[in-house]
């Protein structure tokens, strides 16, 4: 997916208008139709805000590499000390 896609794609997922997403990030409304019409780039700290307000990592964006799965730690269940039962074979 390219660029301009991903920004579209997480812009509408948000529920954001571009004059949002502007207003967000701190251009202009224009800034982010070339953005999305592939005819500009963002620089480097438009970039970290877009990423941070459209919850995207820099990797993903410009990258094309999908987000790393974290891992939730699996629940810890309490055993019953009565419960488990040692078999000693001597």
């Amino acid at each position: 997916m390219k660029f301009s896609e991903k920004i579209i794609q997480a812009r509408k997922a948000k529920a954001l208008t571009q004059e949002d997403l502007a207003e967000a990030v701190g251009v202009s409304r224009q800034a982010v139709s070339k953005w999305e019409t592939e005819e500009a780039k963002p620089d480097l700290d438009k970039l970290v805000a877009l990423c941070n307000v459209l919850d995207l990592s820099m990797d993903y964006l410009c990258l094309d590499k999908q987000p790393e799965p974290v891992e939730e730690p699996a629940p810890s269940v309490p055993v019953k000390s009565n419960s488990i039962r040692y078999l000693i074979v001597g």
